[in-house]
């Protein structure tokens, strides 16, 4: 819900600044056509980004649901090692958005990030 009110107060904005650039310049029609072109171009890229964004931080939450329930994700570790993460060898630091190994566990001080896991099969 909060990516739909992002979206519709960024085409608010950009709606706002192409009607002042539109009708209280004195810009030729072929500049004016042009600076909303781009103000239009901008709002789409932005509209993408935070969708793509919204999509990653699902796909996190997913994997982080998993990973406290017990599921085990496959990772890939610094220096291309796939590494199993499962909560009873790691633990979840989400400042960083990475698993860490705990000590005393094999993976001791092991650094995994959430970017290259994915659910086991």
């Amino acid at each position: 819900m909060a990516f739909l009110y992002l979206l519709i107060s960024l085409l608010l904005i950009f709606g706002i600044v192409g009607a002042v650039v539109y009708f209280f310049t004195d810009m030729t029609s072929r500049v004016k056509y042009l600076v909303i072109a781009s103000l239009l171009f901008g709002w789409l890229l932005i509209a993408g980004y935070s969708y793509y964004q919204n999509k990653k931080r699902i796909y996190h939450d997913m994997l982080y649901y998993n990973f406290t329930h017990g599921k085990e994700l496959v990772c890939q570790a610094p220096f291309n090692q796939q590494v199993v993460v499962n909560n009873r060898y790691f633990d979840f630091v989400s400042g960083t958005m990475v698993f860490m190994g705990k000590e005393g566990s094999p993976y001791e001080g092991l650094v995994v990030p959430i970017d290259g896991c994915r659910l086991k099969k």
